[in-house]
């Protein structure tokens, strides 16, 4: 056993040198073409089978010789699709909206002046030592990025000056990579002060700490100390360190007591809590009295998070007052709060201050929104396209949202409980098949990681509870079910027949589930789980935690993790491919940030599951449309040339659910309003169909008529696989909307976000002609066909729930359904951007042949989706959401505007 890990070893050393080689190369260069990487990795293949070993070892770096041999054809497939996946990343800079009164400032000091008189020496020192971790077009939008934020905070000469801005990210997609080179770039400038307010939990400051050290610091010779280029003398002199947050004891132990005499920048990294900041503050105070004369930049990290106003602005929260003093402390100051959840941030009253703590954070002076790189793993993808790839619904009848007291469970036999109290630990007994079901799916993707050459850390997550009598509960019934699979998988998985054994049997079936189309079959996997899965550990990490999570950079991690709010915000967890997820809250942001499975998984994407209820996976979904809008509204205000001040925003409220922006303390200076709704860029689909026989056999009907409408009304009829008629006029989109019978139980279209009246209204009033078209489905689908009309139905998996049929995925069109009328030059946009090229709205419609997996049936039906162009006069509609003080205000003046206008104003 011993010679066969030792062979392994090796032959990971020379995959691992030749990737690390080839990705050198790659990140040298200036603008990869398409065959680019294509064309590096043919070189080395050459090279590797002309090269004698002895000067290949050199070359590669590799000590002993015998080490030497030609990857496989399979390993060099791994290479390239993990090259073509760092390497093949399109990125675009974000969005900036900026305040009035920046809009007069220099907003080119950094860029048109002082960064050409630096030496750069921070940012060089960063730049160069990332190369190693993301590719060059990342490098570059990041240096793009941060050089527009730059500009927006101040000249540190400037006698006096104070900023406020927001950056927003995504969860996971490198918000600290953006701040990292912010903070070395405002050190070249001569920023003096930098402090970091890292989240709630210690994990997570520590985890700040340590990667700024890395970084920024380059203390004891880590990270950029370890450039050739690093020089000692300019070290930045950190009063904290990975093991120990700010105290007055430990920065006077430094000697740092004295900025005029710090010819290096001073960093602090800080969790944001009351007895952290309170220590700051007294450190500052003791040293001077009167207001710190040098400037200071402050990153508040998850700045949605304790860091907001919940009470009154005369007696404010205690975190919110205490980062405002820190900025009143200091004549030159520039606060920049980053979130990927903004909405509690733009719910701050823009107007709020008083004389003790000052202005609140409202980020009046610039909002930058940053892209997420095309190979993150984020919302979008996960929620929305690739739903049933990606997610796992955790049957209904394995948990409940509360116990009901009525019902007397059997013993030991008592569901998971979404809902609970503390106590819920005792009641615990059992986990249920979802959850051992994930552990093995687990255990199995690491061995498939090990068996494409990415022998690093990996990672589970369950995270069911928010109390820590929970974690320790979850944990030990994790560990003894995994450790009853492990003592099976040890005893016969290497047995000709192990599939006979439960556990085992067990594998195989959550394998076969959960991994189609995987390169491996079960036998060779488990042959790899034999020799791997005595490193695999359960950990529990909470604050009571006797043992801290922690990745080492020497050996690979593979731990189940179960936690709470420790892993909610911020903190990474390393190779994360399994998540388990049972908690709930009617929060948008919260939501989202407890997703720790978002970020980047290079070369195993495919094989990440997030398990959820059917109720949490439709809440993402909204989010996501939600998060969308807001993202859409930071355009408009660019193009407009608006300001935050100006930011009428105004976050669509759930229709369906309890699901709120943020919570209701974050958010006193909002309400709740009925506004209009506009349809303009959007698509409305029928994801919900009536599974009244009545109503298919008459919605087929109407579509068949209205075929013979479109082929007798002489129309332009463009024929490929799929047919489409052009400048139709408008009655018979009418006719075809005003009959169609849709689910009754949701006349406003508010839970199925099909606003049929609304349509109704907007065909009625909006005079222009429509595109129709009728989709062609795939060849073994049975025909669809009217006279010469024909196509083959268009296979849509659904669930049957009461009343109607719900389209899986939540989406009735595929991808980019405006293509099919998009000229050339328009056909590679998104289907946002390509509505926003339509001249008339479309109606697609959609003959179905429905499968209901579950209840094993089939089905045929009708169903439509309606594409809106945005160039069209906006058409409104009432709906409810909640808006901010900003658009409050601006809708009373519009309404004051108007009533005095007819001589009457009254107060409500």
């Amino acid at each position: 056993m011993k010679m066969q890990i030792n062979t392994e070893t090796n032959h990971q050393t020379m995959y691992n040198q030749v990737k690390e080689k080839i990705s050198g190369t790659l990140q040298e260069q200036s603008g990869l073409q398409e065959d680019t990487i294509q064309a590096v990795i043919e070189e080395w293949k050459t090279l590797i089978k002309v090269t004698q070993p002895q000067y290949l070892k050199t070359i590669l770096g590799i000590a002993d010789a015998n080490n030497i041999r030609e990857l496989s054809s399979e390993e060099w497939k791994y290479l390239q699709n993990e090259m073509e996946q760092s390497f093949n990343v399109r990125i675009t800079t974000g969005i900036l909206v900026t305040g009035e009164e920046q809009k007069n400032r220099d907003t080119t000091w950094w860029t048109g002046k002082k960064q050409l008189q630096s030496d750069n020496y921070y940012l060089t020192n960063y730049m160069t030592y990332m190369k190693r971790e993301l590719p060059q077009k990342v490098l570059e939008t990041i240096n793009e990025d941060t050089d527009a934020i730059m500009n927006n905070l101040a000249d540190p000469d400037l006698e006096s000056f104070s900023r406020y801005g927001m950056v927003v990210g995504h969860v996971q997609s490198g918000k600290t990579s953006n701040y990292a080179s912010l903070i070395c770039k405002a050190a070249d400038a001569g920023y003096r002060f930098i402090v970091v307010i890292a989240g709630g939990q210690n994990n997570l400051r520590d985890q700040t700490q340590a990667r700024l050290d890395e970084v920024f610091v380059g203390a004891n010779y880590i990270g950029v100390g370890q450039l050739a280029g690093f020089k000692r003398e300019k070290m930045p002199a950190s009063l904290t360190n990975a093991k120990n947050d700010f105290k007055v004891e430990t920065a006077r132990a430094q000697g740092t007591t004295n900025f005029d005499n710090m010819k290096q920048p001073i960093l602090v990294v800080i969790k944001k809590h009351t007895k952290t900041l309170d220590h700051l503050l007294k450190w500052l105070d003791i040293h001077y009295k009167n207001q710190v004369d040098k400037p200071m930049l402050v990153i508040d990290d998850e700045s949605d998070y304790a860091s907001i106003n919940t009470k009154k602005e005369e007696d404010p929260t205690v975190i919110n007052e205490k980062i405002r003093l820190l900025l009143q402390k200091f004549k030159k100051s520039a606060y920049v709060a980053y979130t990927a959840t903004p909405y509690a941030n733009i719910f701050i009253d823009h107007n709020a201050k008083n004389d003790g703590a000052g202005r609140d954070l409202f980020p009046s002076d610039f909002i930058y929104a940053l892209e997420a790189p095309s190979n993150y793993f984020g919302a979008e993808k996960i929620f929305n396209k690739d739903n049933e790839k990606y997610v796992v619904e955790i049957p209904i009848d394995e948990v409940v949202y509360e116990l009901d007291e009525d019902i007397l469970y059997p013993p030991n036999e008592i569901p998971f409980v979404i809902k609970h109290k503390k106590d819920y630990d005792s009641e615990l007994k059992k986990l249920p098949e979802s959850l051992k079901d994930a552990v093995r799916l687990f255990v199995i993707n690491i061995a498939i990681r090990n068996l494409r050459n990415q022998k690093k850390h990996n990672s589970m997550l369950i995270h069911i509870s928010r109390f820590t009598g929970v974690h320790v509960k979850v944990k030990k019934l994790v560990a003894s079910y995994f450790e009853d699979l492990k003592a099976e998988i040890k005893a016969y998985g290497n047995l000709a027949n192990p599939s006979k054994y439960p556990h085992l049997n067990d594998m195989k079936d959550t394998f076969s589930a959960r991994l189609k189309g995987i390169e491996f079959d079960f036998g060779t996997i488990l042959k790899e789980v034999c020799l791997l899965v005595d490193s695999i550990q359960v950990v529990d990490v909470h604050q009571k935690a006797k043992i801290p999570l922690a990745y080492r950079k020497d050996v690979q991690s593979n731990v189940i993790v179960i936690g709470g709010l420790s892993l909610s915000r911020g903190f990474t967890l390393e190779g994360l491919s399994v998540s388990y997820f049972l908690r709930t809250t009617i929060y948008y942001d919260t939501l989202m940030q407890m997703g720790r499975w978002f970020g980047y998984r290079i070369g195993y994407e495919d094989i990440c599951r997030v398990y959820l209820t059917d109720d949490i996976n439709k809440k993402f979904g909204f989010i996501i449309d939600a998060t969308n809008e807001l993202v859409s509204r930071l355009n408009v205000m660019r193009e407009e040339n608006l300001t935050p001040d100006d930011f009428g925003l105004a976050v669509q409220l759930h229709p369906d659910s309890l699901l709120q922006v943020t919570a209701r303390n974050k958010s006193k200076y909002t309400e709740d309003m009925y506004i209009e709704m506009n349809l303009d860029g959007q698509i409305k689909e029928t994801r919900w169909i009536s599974n009244i026989p009545a109503d298919l056999d008459a919605n087929e009907a109407l579509l068949k008529g209205t075929i013979l409408a479109l082929q007798n009304g002489g129309f332009e009829h463009i024929a490929t696989d799929s047919h489409v008629w052009k400048n139709v006029d408008k009655t018979i989109v009418q006719r075809f909307v005003g009959n169609y019978r849709l689910y009754k139980n949701d006349p406003l279209g508010l839970k199925s976000r099909m606003p049929i009246e609304f349509i109704k209204d907007y065909i009625e009033r909006v005079n222009i002609d429509w595109d129709v078209v009728l989709y062609n489905g795939k060849d073994d689908a049975e025909f669809f066909q009217v006279d010469s009309i024909q196509v083959h139905r268009q296979y849509r998996s659904v669930k049957e729930k009461q009343g109607y049929f719900e389209v899986a995925n939540r989406q009735l069109s595929r991808a980019n359904p405006e293509s099919i009328i998009m000229p050339a030059k328009f056909k590679k946009l998104i289907s946002p951007q390509m509505r926003g090229k339509l001249e008339k709205p479309v109606l697609f419609a959609h003959a179905l042949e429905l499968e209901d997996s579950n209840n094993n049936i089939k089905i045929n039906a009708v169903g439509f989706s309606i594409s809106f162009p945005t160039s069209i006069d906006p058409f409104v509609n009432n709906v409810k959401v909640r808006i901010n003080s900003v658009y409050k205000k601006q809708l009373e003046e519009a309404y004051k505007e108007e009533a005095d206008e007819d001589g009457v104003y009254e107060d409500e």
